[in-house]
Formats: structure tokens, sequence, C-alpha cells
């Protein structure tokens, strides 16, 4: 026997690539939510600049842009948070799927190895 099967089983890498399962599932859904949250978060921003625009009363564009610019940038900063959010679960996944990968290795190396062994 090998170091690798000393320490694993094929079962404990089967439940662990169930328990990976669920996670990825979950991830799923938790991306699915943020990233709708961002594009709402994104879509209050552009309107509330957009009116921001229309409604500042000032002499030339660039004052009326970085007056519209100072009063939304909280819903700027929400924005730019959610898409940020949605950046982390899809790493979340990619890792995730890293992990589901490298266990389906190591199932085949176990099973390699048993079929040897037995």
């Amino acid at each position: 026997m090998s170091a690798l099967t000393e320490r694993l089983n094929p079962q404990e890498v089967v439940l662990r690539l169930a328990q990976i399962s669920r996670q990825l599932d979950a991830a799923q859904v938790e991306l699915a939510n943020a990233d709708e949250a961002a594009v709402r978060a994104r879509q209050r921003y552009e309107v509330a600049y957009s009116k921001a625009l229309l409604t500042v009363e000032a002499s030339n564009s660039d004052s009326r842009k970085a007056k519209a610019t100072l009063d939304t940038a909280t819903l700027k900063l929400d924005a730019e948070i959610a898409d940020q959010q949605v950046r982390a679960l899809r790493s979340r996944l990619s890792v995730l799927r890293d992990q589901v990968e490298i266990g389906r290795s190591l199932s085949a190396a176990l099973r390699s190895e048993w079929a040897v062994t037995n």
C-alpha cells in the first residue's frame, strides 16, 4: 500500500465529492442571487445619475457631471460592491470545480491502486 491509500480510502473521496457537489449547488444559487442584486444596484445607480444630471443647475457640463457624481457616489459604491461580490462568488465556484477535479483524480488513483493490491 502507498502513502496515498494509507491516508485515504475511496469512500472518503466519494463523500468529499458529494459534499463539494452540494457546495457547488449552493454557490450557484448564491451567484445567481448576487448577480441579480448587482444588476439592480447598477440600474439604481445609472437611473439616479441620469436624474441628477438632469436636475443639476450648473452652467457647464463638467460642473453638472461633478455634482451628479457626488450626489450618486453611495449608489455607485453599492453597485461596485455588488459586482465585486459576483466576482468573488465566481472565484469560489472555480475553486470548488478545481476541488472536484482533484477529487476525481484521487479517486482514479485510489481505484488503480486498489485494483493492483486486490
